[in-house]
């Protein structure tokens, strides 16, 4: 047949890419948001092929061509993971660079030297449609198994009621919620990362905020966190999930529609947030999304394992994970009272790509990407060395950003206003994804609380001891006229690739030395 013959493949290896990343995405966003840039990727493919076809007078050469351009877009970031682990120590941006020029050379001999015919079209056709079936049925999977016919298998997470019991007791503050991830507790700091943080800390206090020095957090990932967190619940029932994409489809599901935002609608509160770069906690179901991005989170992770952003984060063109604008545009002024602000701030968490003056820098070690923990340090010294000194540069420029925006929210509030500061979880020095005993547990669950209320009351509720998962208990309990008991402070630690695999944290772990960490030692099969 004819059909055969006609080169598919290049727009087969184009679409590939974008769908094998939502595959591998382990659930981090909706699958629907896979199809513009497959779309996307096809079509500027199509026009390539055109163009060269025109060119060279020979429709399989010219398709030929664009699979070799696909493959020298999509394949740097593969090919410099296998050789960063044949070559130990090579630098990234080093190997990237030697990497993308030796696929160049190759291509460009195979351009000049290679005349593919009908043969090899059919074959490549049938090559690259076999590798497109494999993640297109496993997303069609993952779509399909919570569709309406399959609803009684999905993951059921508990109600809090007591939220549903707040009223309008006559003072609705402000609310600015701002989260830092991966933002440690000062007695982490001190002992693992060898950097005082009072100065920071007392200049809150300065300022009217409570800070409670011993607070721990319910879990290790940002994503369970924050749900726990906007619920008031340990999130019980994700233990019974099937899968760890099961977990977090269902729990992102959860977040957006959460017990405290739905609350504050019904006391007549506006909700916005701020626009972050991580689909886990983009909060788009509420009344205003802020400095919303124009291309989606996973488009913008599609480029970025392209070559074509090595190139232009090479050129100073590649925005850094948080800048000052940030911190000094006034976002509560767009807002009318009372409001509800989320402002999740990925600092002090990887990548280390700002110095201490808010300046974008390269990442030492050459890590862009936001992996955290062995994912990133890998179990080595010479790599936690690396991590410490991004981790305490970057954290600096949060505290300046931080006091400069906290300063002027009150500076200029006129309604009754509450701050929350808070990180989800502390830092990844010494954090392995799959195993609880090779992490140290006092640096992941021992986050940054810090809150302000321009009344005094909330700073004069916060136990010092507080657990995130009490922290909206508290607020409500405060203003809103619930009496819902604190739970108690309890830690569970979720493995990486399938969190619903859990175990609680032993208490004696959470309350002994940080500094006993340095003596973790990384698992047989994590070196």
């Amino acid at each position: 047949m004819k059909s055969w013959n006609f080169p598919l493949y290049p727009l087969l290896m184009a679409g590939y890419c974008p769908i094998y990343m939502m595959a591998a995405d382990q659930g981090m966003t909706d699958v629907v948001n896979v199809i513009r840039p497959t779309i996307a990727c096809v079509l500027l493919a199509l026009l390539l092929m055109v163009i060269l076809s025109a060119m060279l007078r020979d429709r399989d050469r010219a398709a030929f061509w664009v699979a070799m351009i696909v493959g020298l877009i999509f394949g740097g970031k593969f090919a410099q993971r296998i050789i960063a682990r044949v070559i130990e120590g090579a630098t990234e941006p080093v190997a990237e660079l030697f990497i993308l020029a030796g696929m160049t050379a190759v291509a460009v001999l195979l351009a000049i030297f290679v005349r593919p015919g009908h043969n090899m079209t059919r074959i490549a056709n049938v090559i690259a449609a076999v590798m497109v079936i494999f993640p297109t049925t496993a997303l069609l999977q993952r779509e399909f198994s919570f569709s309406g016919a399959a609803a009684d298998t999905r993951l059921s997470l508990p109600e809090s009621s007591g939220f549903h019991g707040a009223m309008d007791t006559g003072i609705r503050p402000n609310i600015v919620h701002v989260v830092l991830d991966g933002y440690s507790r000062q007695d982490v700091l001190a002992d693992l990362y060898e950097f005082d943080n009072t100065p920071f800390l007392n200049r809150l206090r300065d300022m009217g905020f409570a800070v409670a020095d011993r607070a721990t957090t319910p879990f290790n990932q940002t994503l369970l966190v924050m749900s726990s967190i906007f619920s008031g619940t340990m999130l019980e029932g994700s233990q019974r999930a099937q899968s760890g994409i099961e977990l977090r489809d269902t729990v992102r599901s959860y977040l957006r529609h959460n017990p405290v935002m739905e609350t504050l609608s019904r006391l007549g509160y506006r909700t916005a947030a701020v626009d972050v770069r991580y689909d886990p906690v983009r909060m788009d179901f509420l009344d205003q999304l802020l400095e919303a991005n124009a291309i989606t989170n996973f488009e913008a992770a599609v480029f970025q394992r392209t070559s074509l952003y090595f190139i232009a984060y090479n050129l100073g063109l590649a925005s850094p994970s948080i800048s000052h604008e940030v911190f000094t545009k006034p976002y509560e002024s767009e807002l009318t009272d009372p409001f509800f602000l989320y402002v999740h701030l990925l600092a002090p968490h990887p990548p280390f790509d700002v110095n201490r003056h808010g300046q974008a820098i390269r990442p030492e070690g050459g890590h862009r990407g936001m992996v955290d923990g062995n994912h990133l340090t890998d179990n080595s010294d010479h790599r936690r060395e690396l991590y410490q000194r991004g981790y305490v540069e970057k954290l600096e420029f949060v505290n300046q950003g931080v006091l400069s925006m906290v300063r002027r929210i009150i500076s200029r509030a006129i309604e009754p206003t509450v701050i929350i500061i808070h990180g989800d979880h502390g830092g990844g020095l010494h954090l392995n994804h799959a195993n609880l005993a090779d992490t140290c547990v006092q640096e992941r669950f021992s986050p940054l609380v810090a809150v302000y209320a321009s009344d005094d009351r909330l700073q004069r509720a916060l136990p010092t001891d507080l657990n995130l998962v009490n922290l909206y208990r508290v607020v409500f309990n405060t203003y809103f006229g619930t009496e819902m008991p604190l739970l108690p402070n309890r830690s569970v630690f979720a493995n990486w690739m399938n969190p619903a695999r859990q175990q609680t944290v032993p208490s004696e772990r959470l309350t002994a030395a940080p500094g006993l960490c340095t003596q973790v030692e990384a698992s047989p099969l994590q070196k």
